[in-house]
């Protein structure tokens, strides 16, 4: 017998201006579980620091050369790896002689039919085991993009993924299975989802531009990295470590040929300053350190990604990645289970003198079930329930995206299940603790 605990009855529908994207000015509800299962390769606390450098002339292509450059080691490194190929075991090599662990963006860049579960997938997982290394397999990336190879039929993608991780976990378990998708477009990222059991790592590959697409007329200058992570960080992680699998930003375009350093610069330490504090489950990041005037292929050949060769970009990267919380070193995490903070942020507003979330955020972070007749909403946990008010909210944000969602108030409803609810005024945090 549920207990009911509160009732109002209540409907509104209201539609509420945009939200400011800046920290200081957009909320965020921080909380802790005590019992959080650890994915695989998953730090307890920290974020791995990673790059990409393979195109990178300026330092030879040297992930020693490129740590020495920026004043920290990094944790872990990428290579692009196209499905069909050898496992890249001397690369890996180099990369365990820099102290790093690899990640490979494995590629099926001829379609999903050429992966088989055979004898040349079966070789590759086996030579990935002998590595004696953890491994990210980042397979099949940016799949929600119609630019892949393997976009356009989701079923047959979560077959295939399906495939792929069962041979990994029967082969070579020191691989974590990292899902990555493109920040947009949004509606097909939840498609190619293949479930959580199929699933160690979500990631996201997320690019600040002056203009998308080489075109003059397409702005993007505006955007806000960390706007650019809020769906799919909200989306999967009070279930999943995120990982950045991608992170770059331009300070040269030959769209309107035209440096901007100073863009670069805020870009990547508004990224990397707030990530620690307002993204704790983005658990490893990984800059793509190249000039793409040099090394993209023809038609990809607009922006200047890299940090080691403008001294504005280098030193706004040395300065983000200073925090102790990038982890410049991999250890294996021997806590199966303990306590873990989550935060969620971007689909909360104010209005009325009350702080309102996303019916997302009750249902599948504190893990409640709502439902509505239509005129009000009932929360529950099994045991008692509570009847509230919602309100329609419309949120734009930087990048044009539309947020239509159903808001519940935090207080009320955290209050009513045994959440002490705090404020943290400098941080603009809502922080719910029992």
């Amino acid at each position: 017998m549920l207990k009911k605990i509160a009732s109002v009855l209540l409907t509104v529908s209201i539609i509420a201006p945009s939200v400011a994207s800046a920290n200081n000015e957009k909320i965020t509800i921080q909380y802790v579980k005590e019992n959080y299962t650890f994915q695989k390769h998953e730090p307890v606390d920290g974020t791995l620091l990673g790059a990409y450098v393979l195109q990178d002339v300026a330092i030879d292509a040297n992930m020693e050369k490129f740590n020495e450059v920026t004043g920290k080691k990094h944790a872990s490194f990428f290579k692009y790896v196209g499905y069909g190929q050898p496992f890249p075991a001397e690369w890996v090599e180099e990369v365990k002689a820099a102290g790093a662990i690899p990640h490979i963006a494995y590629e099926p860049n001829n379609g999903l039919d050429v992966v088989q579960d055979n004898e040349y997938l079966r070789k590759f997982a086996r030579d990935a085991a002998k590595a004696e290394v953890p491994i990210f397999l980042r397979y099949a990336s940016e799949m929600n993009g119609d630019w892949s190879a393997y976009h356009g039929n989701p079923k047959k993608f979560i077959d295939k993924w399906k495939l792929v991780h069962d041979v990994f976990e029967e082969e070579a378990p020191n691989v974590s299975m990292v899902w990555t998708v493109f920040t947009f477009p949004e509606w097909f990222i939840k498609p190619y989802y293949p479930g959580d059991e199929y699933v160690d790592w979500v990631g996201v590959n997320i690019y600040n531009v002056v203009y998308h697409n080489n075109n003059i007329y397409d702005y993007a200058a505006d955007e806000d990295p960390l706007e650019l992570l809020d769906y799919v960080y909200n989306l999967y992680s009070h279930k999943k470590p995120i990982q950045i699998s991608e992170f770059g930003a331009t300070h040269y375009t030959v769209t309107d040929d035209k440096e901007y350093p100073e863009f670069a610069a805020e870009k990547i330490t508004r990224l990397y300053t707030h990530l620690p504090d307002y993204y704790p489950r983005v658990k490893s990041i990984f800059y793509f350190d190249v000039n793409n005037l040099l090394n993209a292929p023809a038609g990809r050949k607009i922006n200047d990604y890299s940090v080691t060769n403008d001294v504005y970009v280098l030193n706004a990267y040395k300065e983000s990645i200073a925090d102790v919380r990038y982890l410049d070193t991999y250890e294996e995490n021997p806590v199966g289970t303990g306590k873990e903070t989550f935060t969620f942020t971007g689909n909360i507003v104010m209005k009325n003198g009350r702080s309102l979330a996303d019916v997302f955020f009750f249902e599948e972070n504190l893990g409640l079930h709502v439902k509505t007749d239509g005129s009000a909403y009932v929360i529950s946990d099994g045991i008692s329930e509570i009847t509230v008010s919602a309100e329609r909210i419309r949120n734009v944000n930087t990048f044009g995206a539309v947020r239509n969602f159903t808001a519940l108030p935090i207080r009320e409803v955290a209050e009513a299940f045994g959440y002490k609810v705090g404020f943290d005024a400098a941080k603009n945090m809502i922080t719910l603790s029992k």
